[in-house]
C-alpha cells in the first residue's frame, strides 16, 4: 500500500515538472511579442503612400437633433497626378465647379490613408495579448500626436488602440486597428466629442506591401447645444501600384 502511493505521488510530481518545463515562461512570451511587434514596424517603415494609386468611396452619415444628411464622394487618388486626387462623382453625379474648386485647394494637404502610417505609433511602449482566433493583438494606451485626427483636432492624447496581427502568412502585418477616444473633450469652442470609435482594415497585396480597404468611424458629441452622430465608412479598391 505504501509503494503505491509513494509511486502515485512520484507520478504526480514528474508530471507537474514536465509540464512547467513545457510551458513557455512570460519572458519569453514577452520577448517573442516585443520581436514580433519590431518586425512590424520594419516591415511598415517600407510602405510609402505613394506605393499605390486607388480609389476611395466615402459615405457619410450625419445626424443633428433631427435632422440627418447622407452623402457619397467617389475620389481617385494617384501620386503622379500633379493634384494628386481626382474627384469622380458627388451622389451619383459628375462634381460641380466649387466642388472641384474646394478639393484643388484641399487635396494637396490631405492626410491620405495608407500602411505605413502604423509605423508612428507602433514603436510605442505596447502589451500583447492573444485573441480568440490565436492572432497577437498590441495594445497602445499611449499614442503619439497625429496619430488620430478628427475634423482637423488632435485627439490623439485622449485615445488608444489595438492592433491586430495577422502571422498566417511569410511576412506578419497588421490587418485592423481600433482607436477609441478614452475621455470626453471639447475640440470646438462650441462643439464637444463625447465618443469616438474608429477601425482601420488592411491587406497585403502580391508584392508583400499592405493596403488600407476599409476604414469605419463612429463620432458622437455634440455642436452648440444640440446632440449628434457622424458615421463614416471609407472604402478602398482598385489598388495598382505606383512605380
Amino acid at each position: 500500500m505504501d509503494m503505491r502511493r509513494t509511486l502515485g505521488r512520484a507520478t504526480i510530481i514528474c508530471a507537474a515538472v514536465l509540464a512547467l518545463g513545457s510551458a513557455p515562461s512570460a519572458d519569453a512570451a514577452e520577448a517573442s511579442a516585443e520581436a514580433l511587434k519590431q518586425q512590424v514596424l520594419e516591415h511598415a517603415r517600407t510602405v510609402a503612400v505613394d506605393d499605390y494609386t486607388f480609389t476611395r468611396t466615402a459615405r457619410t452619415e450625419q445626424i443633428e437633433g433631427d435632422k440627418k444628411t447622407e452623402r457619397v464622394v467617389v475620389e481617385r487618388f494617384d501620386p503622379a497626378h500633379p493634384q494628386r486626387w481626382t474627384l469622380m462623382s458627388v451622389d451619383g453625379r459628375p462634381p460641380d465647379a466649387e466642388e472641384l474648386k474646394k478639393l484643388a485647394k484641399d487635396g494637396p494637404k490631405r492626410r491620405t490613408a495608407h500602411y505605413g502610417r502604423i509605423s508612428a505609433y507602433f514603436g510605442a511602449p505596447a502589451s500583447a495579448t492573444t485573441d480568440a482566433r490565436g492572432r497577437t493583438v498590441f495594445h497602445f494606451n499611449t499614442l503619439p500626436l497625429e496619430t488620430v485626427i478628427v475634423t482637423g483636432v488632435d485627439i490623439s492624447p485622449n485615445s488608444r488602440c489595438e492592433a491586430i496581427v495577422d502571422t498566417t502568412g511569410p511576412v506578419p502585418f497588421v490587418e485592423e486597428v481600433r482607436f477609441t477616444l478614452t475621455k470626453p473633450l471639447r475640440i470646438k469652442v462650441v462643439a464637444k466629442l463625447e465618443k469616438f470609435e474608429a477601425t482601420s482594415r488592411y491587406r497585403m497585396m502580391p508584392n508583400g506591401k499592405p493596403v488600407p480597404i476599409e476604414h469605419v468611424s463612429n463620432a458622437y458629441g455634440s455642436l452648440l447645444g444640440k446632440q449628434g452622430r457622424v458615421r463614416s465608412v471609407l472604402t478602398y479598391s482598385d489598388h495598382r501600384p505606383a512605380r
